[in-house]
């Protein structure tokens, strides 16, 4: 099998990664979306210290995203839309290290004010 077959294959059976809103669960608390195929959960919970974004394998907990938001809510739906946009530059088959990738601090799961400005840019001009 030549190298284009094998990244055809890889393409397949799912598609891009896009997100559907579903009832929330214990991990989500306040907003929870499933991927298409199933695989990928992101979602909001809040916690004393504010909204957490996070994501993770479907029907377990959060273990590739998992940022404090704080308690500004004008944030939540801007930071939402930059996760999104950049999660549906994959297929849906991707692992949580190619999610990881891009977001290049998602590693030390800190508040991600530090990187909102990075966060929110559009992705033509991200580094």
């Amino acid at each position: 099998m030549g190298p284009s077959r094998a990244k055809e294959s890889r393409s397949t059976p799912w598609g891009r990664l896009n997100f559907q809103r579903i009832d929330p669960s214990a991990e989500y608390r306040v907003l929870r979306l499933r991927s298409s195929g199933g695989r990928w959960e992101l979602g909001f919970s809040d916690y004393r210290d504010g909204m957490r974004i996070r994501m993770g394998l479907s029907e377990r907990p959060p273990s590739v995203i998992d940022f404090c938001l704080g308690h500004d809510a004008s944030l939540y739906a801007p930071v939402l839309e930059a996760v999104l946009n950049r999660l549906k530059l994959l297929e849906e088959s991707a692992c949580a290290e190619e999610i990881d990738a891009l977001f290049p601090w998602s590693g030390t799961r800190p508040d991600p004010a530090i990187h909102l400005s990075a966060l929110l840019k559009p992705m033509n001009s991200c580094p």
